[in-house]
C-alpha cells in the first residue's frame, strides 16, 4: 500500500521503444579509466609473458602461447566473479582503497575484463585451429581436420563455449540490453554451463586456481543479497511521474548510509522473483528518503508502472473514491 501516491495523474506514458538505438556505443574516456585500463593490459601482459615462456620451453611456442592465451581468458573470468560481488566491494569501499578505487565503477570494470576474455577467446580458438590442423596434415591421413576439431574432448567443449560466449556477448550489446532487458538478464546466466565446461575444458588444477576463489566469493555474495532481500523489505513511500516517461520512486532509507553517484538494485517479486535492476540514487545522503528516478523504456519497466497503477486503483477503491456503475 502506497503511503502517498501522486502517480499517474498528469503525463501519459508514451511507447518509444519503436526508437532505434545505436548497437555499440563508445565509452566515456576519463583519466581514471584510462589508469585501469592501464593497469589491467599491464597485468595482462604479465600473464601472458609468463605462461608463454613457461609452457614454451616444455611444449613448444605455440603451445606455450594457447596456454597463455587461456590464462589470460581465465584471469579475465575470474576477475568478472568480483568485480560483480557488490558486498564485497562496498566491505572494500569502506577502507583506505576507497581514496583511491571508485568501486561503484565495478559494472564498467566487469565490461573491460569481458572485452579482454572476448579477445582471448578469438585469440585461443585462432591458435587451437592452427595446431589441429598442422596436427592433421603431420598425421599423414591418420587423422582429419574435421576429427579433431569435434573428434576430441577439447574441440567438442571448446565449441560449446565459443557458442555460449557468442550468445553472451550478442545479448549484452546496448540496443538488445535496453529493448530487451529480459533476455540479456537471463543470457547472462549462461555463465553457470561456461564455469562447468571450462572445469570440463582445461586442467582441474587450474581451475582451481583461478576460478574456485573468485567463483566461491561471487556465489557466498549473491546468497548474502538473496538472504538480505528477502529479510529487510522497505516500503515505497511514494510514486511520482514526471515528463519524458520517467517516474520517481520514494523508498523507505531503514538507515542505509550511501554516497553520491552510488546505485542500488530493485527486485519487484510480482514481476520476477529473480531480476535485479541497478538503478542510481537521485537523493542526497541527508534525505530522509532514497529516491530513484526511472525512465519507463523497457518491458519491465513498464510492467513496473503497471503493478503501480493496479495498486493506486486498489488504494482509491479502499478510499471510497472510485465508484462503479
Amino acid at each position: 500500500l502506497l503511503t502517498r501516491n501522486r502517480a499517474f495523474d498528469g503525463y501519459k506514458i508514451t511507447d518509444r521503444r519503436g526508437k532505434r538505438e545505436a548497437w555499440l556505443q563508445p565509452p566515456d574516456i576519463t583519466v581514471r579509466r584510462i589508469v585501469f585500463v592501464g593497469l589491467w593490459v599491464a597485468v595482462q601482459l604479465v600473464v601472458l609473458i609468463y605462461k608463454w615462456v613457461a609452457v614454451g620451453q616444455k611444449a613448444g611456442t605455440l603451445r606455450g602461447f594457447s596456454a597463455a592465451t587461456m590464462a589470460c581468458l581465465m584471469v579475465s573470468i575470474s576477475a568478472i566473479f568480483l568485480f560483480m560481488s557488490p558486498a564485497l566491494l562496498e566491505l572494500l569501499r569502506r577502507t583506505v582503497l576507497s581514496r583511491y578505487v571508485v568501486f561503484e565503477k565495478n559494472v564498467h570494470a566487469h565490461k573491460i575484463a569481458a572485452y579482454t576474455m572476448a579477445f582471448w577467446s578469438v585469440a585461443h580458438v585462432i591458435t587451437y585451429y592452427y595446431i589441429f590442423h598442422a596436427g592433421a596434415a603431420a598425421s599423414k591421413g591418420k587423422a582429419t581436420f574435421g576429427g579433431k576439431l569435434f573428434g576430441t574432448k577439447v574441440g567438442r567443449t571448446g565449441h560449446a563455449l565459443l557458442f555460449l560466449f557468442v550468445f553472451l556477448f550478442a545479448t549484452s550489446v546496448p540496443a538488445v540490453r535496453r529493448r530487451f532487458h529480459e533476455v540479456f538478464y537471463w543470457m547472462h546466466h549462461l555463465f553457470v554451463p561456461c564455469v562447468v565446461l571450462l572445469f570440463v575444458h582445461g586442467s582441474a588444477e587450474s581451475f582451481q586456481w583461478y576460478i574456485v576463489g573468485p567463483g566461491s566469493i561471487y556465489v557466498l555474495d549473491r546468497l548474502y543479497r538473496f538472504v538480505r532481500s528477502r529479510t529487510k523489505r522497505p516500503r515505497i513511500l511514494a510514486v511520482i511521474q514526471h515528463p519524458s516517461n520517467v517516474i520517481e520512486l520514494k523508498i523507505e532509507r531503514r538507515g542505509m548510509r550511501f554516497q553520491v553517484g552510488q546505485y542500488i538494485y530493485l527486485n519487484v517479486p510480482s514481476i520476477s522473483a529473480l531480476e535485479w535492476h541497478p538503478f542510481t540514487l537521485t537523493s542526497a545522503p541527508e534525505e530522509a528518503e532514497l529516491s530513484v528516478h526511472i525512465w519507463v523504456g523497457g518491458d519491465w519497466t513498464r510492467r513496473l508502472v503497471q503493478r503501480f497503477q493496479d495498486a493506486a486503483v486498489t488504494t482509491l477503491e479502499h478510499k471510497g473514491v472510485v465508484s462503479h456503475d
